[in-house]
Parts: C-alpha cells; sequence; structure tokens
C-alpha cells in the first residue's frame, strides 16, 4: 500500500468517525443551546461554529499524518497511533466547547419560569 493511500485512510476513517460523533451530539447541543442563547437564530450560529471546532480540529490534526512504514503491520499501527490523534483533537475541542457553554450556562440571564397552576 502506498503511502498516500495510507493517508487517505487514516484521513476517510477521522471524517467518518468525526461525522458520526458530531451527528449524534448536534440535536442535544441545539437543545442547549436554544436555551442558553435565547432565540433560534443565536442558537443556529453557535450550532454552526461548534460544528465546525468539532469537525476542523481533527481534520486538520489529519492532515498532518506522514506515514513512515516498511511493512503492513507497521502500516496499520502507524495509522491507528493517528487516528488516536485526531479522535484526541476530537475531545479537546468537544471540551473546549463544554467550557464555553458551561461558562454561559452560569453567567446566562434566565427569564423566571411562570409557575404552572
Amino acid at each position: 500500500m502506498s503511502t498516500i493511500v495510507s493517508f487517505l485512510v487514516q484521513l476517510v476513517l477521522t471524517f467518518l468517525i468525526v461525522f458520526m460523533i458530531v451527528g449524534y451530539l448536534r440535536p442535544h447541543l441545539r437543545k442547549v443551546l436554544v436555551d442558553l442563547c435565547g432565540t433560534e437564530e443565536r442558537a443556529q450560529f453557535w450550532t454552526a461554529f461548534s460544528n465546525i471546532l468539532l469537525i476542523g480540529l481533527p481534520v486538520i490534526f489529519a492532515m498532518n499524518y506522514r506515514p513512515e512504514f516498511s511493512n503492513m503491520e507497521d502500516l496499520f499501527f502507524n495509522v491507528a497511533g493517528k487516528l488516536s490523534g485526531n479522535l484526541g483533537g476530537l475531545l479537546l475541542a468537544l471540551i473546549c466547547i463544554g467550557i464555553i457553554v458551561s461558562f454561559f450556562a452560569l453567567v446566562a440571564p434566565r427569564q423566571p419560569k411562570a409557575e404552572a397552576k
């Protein structure tokens, strides 16, 4: 397998994993953002911002891959190690978003809810 094919394999695997995780998180994040932002338009902006960060950071890490291997076993572990780093980038982005959302959840002014009778 050539170095270009191994580069593309780890890039495609990164994209697939990241898109699955972002797809899973999107509806839950959107509900929280609508509650925090107060309007649908603001929540749409922050959802788009979060999606770009969650997809962009792991892809940037993935683009930095330079395969070095002498046999297929080395290639497998090389790609697996790089995927680990890419997913670490995803977790880093997710932690950053969590910190930002938590901060705004603590300081956002809340309207008192009308009591149900």
